[in-house]
């Protein structure tokens, strides 16, 4: 069935756009190594933290530069994703430490009862790891929109000054904010659904559900995602109107000279 669904996809992608459509699905395929190999690392005992910085990062070359090819759009977008990631990274450290949602809830117990805990593994770095992975994907959306969309402000209008296209920018991102944030929520929310289901026929209060632990580890990775798709918009206007316009000085200078 999962084969069946999987040249389903390639065949839409295909339908729409042959040589895009072809790199997009081979962009899935190389992004789940990419995540396969995250985790054996992890598995080996290497920091999760460095290896999900790592992944996420490999992730994001893929999905730009191998669908996008090499452009003034897709490295300002890689380094507006970089620095987003530094900053969450130290943000969710914190938070992490703070709501105290590393390991297994109460509700996985009868689960995991049957396996040993001695694992070797820090539960904190897993969790950490688990929102980064989380968050990525809606991250390089937002930050490619934002530069593709500016990218064509300034091909028609050239006049514009540095300022005034990081204003551009930050208009283009009010627009597709609502939209990012609210898929976001309703596909983590589609995730838990049966956890929902759980808490109600085991009776919990609203108090209980809200602060289990795989409640409130769910809710943050909702809210870091939607952080990272927020803070990523004028990160990647600023490096995207910058770039356009030292790109045009030195088209401009090439061209006197």
């Amino acid at each position: 069935m999962n084969i069946i669904l999987a040249v389903i996809l390639l065949l839409l992608m295909l339908y729409i756009d042959k040589k895009r459509g072809l790199k997009l699905f081979l962009s899935l395929g190389l992004n789940f190594v990419i995540l396969i190999v995250i985790f054996y690392f992890t598995a080996l005992g290497l920091n999760a933290i460095v290896c999900s910085l790592v992944g996420c990062f490999a992730v994001s070359c893929v999905m730009l530069f191998l669908v996008n090819g090499e452009s003034i759009k897709t490295i300002s977008s890689i380094k507006a994703i970089g620095i987003v990631l530094l900053i969450l990274s130290v943000l969710i450290f914190t938070m992490t430490y703070i709501s105290r949602i590393a390991g297994f809830g109460y509700e996985s117990y009868e689960e995991i009862n049957m396996f040993s805990y001695d694992v070797k593994i820090d539960f904190t770095d897993i969790a950490i790891a688990m929102i980064l992975i989380s968050l990525i994907g809606a991250t390089v959306d937002s930050s490619i929109a934002i530069s593709s969309a500016l990218y064509e402000v300034h091909e028609n209008n050239k006049e514009l000054t540095r300022k005034e296209l990081f204003i551009s920018g930050m208009n283009i991102g009010k627009d597709i904010l609502c939209t990012t944030t609210n898929t976001l929520m309703f596909a983590f929310l589609g995730d838990f659904m049966t956890l929902l289901i759980w808490f109600q026929n085991c009776d919990y209060t609203f108090l209980q559900a809200v602060n289990a632990k795989t409640f409130a580890a769910q809710i943050i990775r909702i809210l870091f995602s939607a952080i990272g798709c927020i803070i990523v918009i004028p990160i990647t206007a600023y490096i995207t109107a910058g770039a356009l316009k030292k790109t045009e000085k030195n088209i401009d200078a090439q061209t006197l000279s």
